[in-house]
């Protein structure tokens, strides 16, 4: 008897993986601290892949790598990373509204928040939660379409 090969079966549906709906911004702060920022390395490249399929681009330019800003920004005092969630915020507000998904989050979040919220210490946390809410419910909602197919 000959050996069946997988492509010589019936061809299958590919079915795209579910995107995680757990993250949690504790974790990643506790990382963040931990591991001296090296950790939101693994944190936020698969978030903007992730952000990616949700929503692609309209103008079919991707967003930058979070690994190549974050090296930038070495050099640049940090500058080139605030332009990074600058526009990974919008990204996420167009995707939120795309979706019609009922939760506020944009670029002036993260200005508000994460940049004056800092004089109040607990400013990044409140946008690490919210940018995390944010991505876990459009995570959902494309679970959800995806299983609906």
């Amino acid at each position: 008897m000959a050996y069946k090969y997988p492509y010589d079966e019936e061809k299958t549906e590919y079915r795209p993986q579910p995107l995680r709906t757990d993250r949690k911004m504790w974790k990643m702060m506790i990382l963040h601290i931990l591991t001296f920022g090296i950790s939101s390395i693994f944190f936020f490249l698969p978030l903007s892949y992730e952000l990616e399929k949700i929503s692609p681009s309209r103008e079919r330019q991707k967003m930058m790598s979070y690994a190549v800003a974050y090296i930038a920004s070495l050099l640049t005092f940090s500058i080139v990373l605030a332009i990074w969630f600058h526009s990974l915020s919008q990204r996420i507000e167009e995707a939120l509204e795309e979706r019609d998904i009922p939760y506020e989050f944009s670029p002036s979040t993260f200005w508000g928040w994460y940049y004056f919220g800092s004089l109040i210490i607990v400013g990044p946390f409140i946008y690490f939660h919210k940018l995390c809410t944010a991505m876990n419910l459009l995570s959902e909602d494309y679970n959800k379409n995806l299983q609906a197919k």
